[in-house]
């Protein structure tokens, strides 16, 4: 499904910056999702497996936990730095390496399993992406697909709600990336693009806390690519008033912890 024209969440320079923030702000509401796909995968002790567009690493480190091997790719420098400092840190065995999902430069049949959470999504051409997954794995290794559910994802709604009453008329984005793939069936479709079998898709639902409400959403632009040219004409008192209807949204009247539900497609399938 390539894109039309490339957006800022498309790009490197997108998300190197800004990946120490998506770390603190954003992982923490993959986590639980990625133990959700390293279970869909099946993956056993000693298994090679291969994490695209990892980010800071949610799904690579939930494999290595279930005693997998792991290589993972980011195009982002910054990210596959910081995803290098924490292997180093937590003292996992595996490999960060800078690499365009949709062109790896990785040898055919390589590994046992390969996936990518909520990474695919942004690829300009998510059928390439979906094609070199299933290239790298063998011959009956599983692939799987993340991506977030259309009318189930909250955060990017709950935003423009904020924004919305502090800035009346405020238009949404006219294409939001990550959501080009946001029904079961374009999942679906995608995995049986690239000659998969046995696709399973599935809907997971985790509810995120929040600890600081505000300043997640005032530090948006930094960790949040897809939703950064919304803050872009904002006044800093406009940023301060938005950050706490934002934080009234989601946290209940006693309650400084904020929650945030997301629900997840996460397909798979057999190479």
């Amino acid at each position: 499904m390539p894109a039309t024209e490339i957006s800022p969440d498309q790009t490197p320079a997108g998300w190197t910056e800004g990946a120490p923030d998506y770390e603190r702000w954003f992982a923490p509401v993959t986590r639980r999702f990625a133990v959700d796909a390293v279970g869909l995968l099946g993956l056993a002790t000693g298994d090679r497996f291969l994490d695209v567009a990892a980010g800071t690493g949610a799904l690579a480190l939930a494999a290595a936990r279930a005693g997998a091997e792991i290589v993972a790719t980011d195009f982002a420098p910054g990210m596959v730095r910081l995803l290098g400092d924490r292997l180093a840190a937590e003292g996992v065995p595996g490999t960060a390496l800078q690499m365009d999902g949709q062109a790896l430069d990785l040898p055919d049949d390589a590994f046992d399993a390969a996936g990518s959470l909520f990474g695919l999504i942004f690829f300009p051409d998510t059928a390439a992406g979906m094609r070199e997954l299933a290239r790298v794995v063998r011959p009956g290794g599983r692939v799987l697909v993340g991506a977030w559910h259309r009318a189930g994802f909250s955060l990017p709604y709950t935003v423009m709600r904020a924004l919305r009453g502090v800035v009346p008329g405020m238009q949404p984005l006219s294409e939001f990336v990550p959501f080009r793939l946001g029904e079961p069936e374009a999942v679906r479709d995608l995995l049986l693009s690239a000659g998969l079998r046995d696709v399973r898709v599935e809907l997971t639902t985790h509810v995120a806390d929040v600890p600081d409400p505000a300043g997640m959403f005032l530090a948006v632009p930094q960790w949040g690519a897809p939703m950064r040219p919304l803050f872009d004409a904002l006044t800093d008192e406009q940023r301060e008033r938005a950050a706490l209807a934002f934080a009234e949204l989601i946290t209940a009247p006693g309650d400084p912890v904020g929650r945030l539900p997301g629900t997840a497609i996460l397909g798979v399938g057999t190479v």
